[in-house]
């Protein structure tokens, strides 16, 4: 008995602790009261909003912009500013001795500052091929993040459902206090008739003791699994907070609908992009120009004065080395096409395979549960029975603490084989992105 005492106060200690935790906890998180009652959609929406990832969202679609602003931008004229001075061994000079004509000669350092302003005629498909190519890779970075962001709803799984196994077992716990009261009180009564003794009370007060640590014990487990749960969805959850239990779901042909998927096919349309991006290199740079500048000497390489001019026209350049490289970039392109197509079909192979699991698991869970039911039906039966059993002296109370307890352990493997199964329902659910 002493020892029993001893365990109840560690017990105490233990749940005091944690609700001197939590409280801090609650405090730091948020300055709002805990929510009454909360729903699985509600977290996983919570735990994305909440989750630091979600910030390059935002980050990587601004980037994005800037960089098609700045690919639309090479359609715009190009201006460059050039200039030098410069000193020469030797300037040309014409060894002509004409009379009364003076031939000037050129000073050895000459200037010259120029501006040209160049506009492309053939480049605009480049710049389209560009403006696809950053489009696709911009979507690609975003969905790898909403990949990760998505991941999050199996830890959501994990600890919603631990605490609903928590809520159930313990109402049940509470449940079973509430019959032991009930049957010490009228244990009572017949102690004092006769037809039970003082050691059958004193024990079943032992078990109540016992089932107070067990409801304490299972509390704390709780509640450290609730300050995970109000880490995760950055929202105040109380001790007191109620998670409702979500809805059995029909299980059917789910479709695949997995972000991975899009991931899959940006990554096949950025190849096509890159394809027709090769093409690009057989079409030749045409456009116009005009230069305008002022130095000495100008045009007329003859006039040794500062003078400024302009040169207009239609420039073309080809570049044809780059042809030498496009056999092997195709190969190229191949190739990581059929790496893509690879990693396609292994993450449909892993997730079909995973999806057999589950479907096993939800008709394991099924023949369980039909299965507790009827035993938890025979239990409660039994259990009746041992009562007034005990009350008239025919059972001991060590008999009708195991039956007691028998019945408590059908009942608590029914509410776990349920809710198992409804874990498995949502993993499913999110194996199959519906």
């Amino acid at each position: 008995m002493n020892s029993l005492l001893s365990n109840c106060r560690k017990y105490h200690l233990l749940f005091f602790t944690s609700f001197l935790c939590w409280t801090a906890f609650g405090q730091g998180n948020s300055s709002a009261l805990p929510l009454t009652s909360i729903t699985l959609p509600e977290c996983y929406e919570w735990s994305k909003n909440n989750y630091p990832l979600v910030a390059q969202l935002d980050l990587l679609a601004r980037s994005t912009q800037y960089s098609l602003s700045n690919a639309s931008k090479g359609s715009l004229p190009q201006i460059n500013i050039n200039g030098q001075a410069t000193y020469q061994s030797e300037v040309t000079e014409l060894a002509l001795d004409i009379p009364n004509i003076e031939i000037p000669t050129l000073d050895k350092d000459q200037y010259k500052i120029s501006a040209e302003v160049y506009q492309s005629l053939t480049n605009f498909s480049n710049i389209r091929s560009q403006r696809n190519q950053i489009d696709l890779n911009g979507k690609l970075e975003m969905q790898q993040v909403e990949i990760d962001l998505y991941q999050l709803q199996d830890r959501v799984n994990q600890i919603y459902f631990s605490i609903l196994l928590m809520q159930a077992k313990g109402e049940q716990l509470a449940f079973m206090e509430q019959d032991i009261d009930s049957t010490l009180a009228r244990l009572a009564a017949a102690v004092a008739n006769g037809t039970a003794t003082l050691m059958d009370q004193k024990l079943l007060e032992v078990e109540k003791i016992r089932v107070s640590q067990q409801i304490q014990e299972n509390q704390s487990n709780k509640i450290a699994f609730l300050v995970r749960l109000g880490q995760l969805t950055g929202k105040s959850i109380g001790a007191t907070t109620v998670l409702v239990k979500p809805a059995a779901i029909s299980i059917g042909d789910f479709s695949l609908n997995r972000p991975e998927l899009r991931v899959f096919d940006l990554q096949e349309q950025l190849l096509n992009v890159q394809d027709a991006q090769l093409n690009n290199r057989y079409i030749p740079e045409v456009g116009l120009f005009f230069q305008g500048g002022y130095g000495r000497p100008a045009l007329n390489f003859l006039s040794n004065d500062f003078t400024p001019y302009y040169i207009t026209g239609l420039k073309l350049s080809w570049g044809l080395s780059s042809l030498y490289k496009t056999r092997n970039d195709r190969q190229r392109l191949s190739i990581q096409r059929q790496l893509v197509d690879t990693r396609k079909e292994t993450f449909l192979l892993n997730t079909s395979m995973t999806q057999s699991q589950q479907d096993s698991e939800i008709n394991k869970y099924a023949d369980l549960i039909e299965a507790d039911e009827a035993a938890v039906a025979l239990r409660e039966e039994i259990k009746s029975i041992a009562e007034v059993q005990l009350l008239n002296g025919l059972i001991t109370t060590i008999d009708y603490i195991k039956i007691l307890n028998d019945a408590n352990r059908a009942q608590q493997e029914l509410e776990l084989h349920e809710t198992m199964q409804l874990q498995a329902q949502y993993n499913l659910k999110t194996t199959t992105g519906n």
